[in-house]
């Protein structure tokens, strides 16, 4: 007899971080995804349809406060198991967030085999929290201070300060046009970048530089 799937709904602002995510889970034999969502309204509208046994919950998304999110998720879909992934950390928050009925909580900076392990273990029942060792300071929010990598990292990519900083964007889901217009450049310069970067990390896709940002850490 075969085994269900534990199916999964992402909801992400991040349209590249999704295909990453969409990417890694549909890599797992034991795992189905079953939609996207990008903002607070889109999410209670795709649920009932889709109703997924894990919900992947990122806490900074288009509409409602995700305080109040949780609170009608917890409502309307008391069976729903929820994994919080987002960018925010610290011991505060993870514990507000479990006491508000979440079942989870993944740093956005874990690897893709911990998102996947949290995953699972929600689905199963269990509590599952993984965050960064050091809580970064807020200022790390911004481009200029996420592109600020280890020196051993540096090396390892050999990727100029220009390339960096394209790589971030490029993983926040912004498009050539949009990249150029921030960076200042054209779009055909944002364009010769990523095939640059795609070149130097070895990677074949942008979906492949989403997945490689999100184990970095970078998004």
């Amino acid at each position: 007899m075969q085994q269900k799937k534990i199916t999964v709904l992402i909801a992400d602002d991040h349209p590249m971080l999704c295909l990453g995510v969409e990417s890694l889970l549909k890599r797992e034999s034991d795992l189905e995804y079953v939609g996207k969502a990008g903002s607070s309204e889109e999410l209670f509208e795709i649920l009932p349809e889709a109703s997924p046994d894990v919900l992947l919950l990122d806490l900074n998304m288009p509409g409602a406060d995700y305080t109040r999110n949780i609170e009608r998720l917890r409502k309307d879909y008391p069976k729903l198991r929820i994994l919080v992934y987002s960018g925010y950390s610290g011991q505060d928050i993870t514990k507000s967030l479990l006491e508000s009925g979440v079942d989870g909580y993944l740093s956005k900076a874990t690897s893709a085999d911990t998102l996947i392990e949290g995953i699972k273990a929600v689905a199963d029942g269990r509590n599952f929290v993984r965050q960064e060792k050091k809580k970064l300071p807020k200022k790390a929010k911004r481009i200029s201070s996420s592109i600020l990598l280890t020196d051993n990292f540096q090396k390892r990519m050999c990727l100029s300060k220009r390339e960096q900083e394209i790589l971030v964007l490029i993983s926040k889901g912004l498009t050539s046009q949009r990249i150029g217009n921030t960076l200042y450049i054209s779009k055909y310069t944002v364009e010769t970048h990523r095939k640059n970067i795609l070149r130097k990390l070895e990677l074949n896709s942008s979906t492949e530089l989403v997945k490689f940002a999100i184990q970095q850490g970078l998004v």
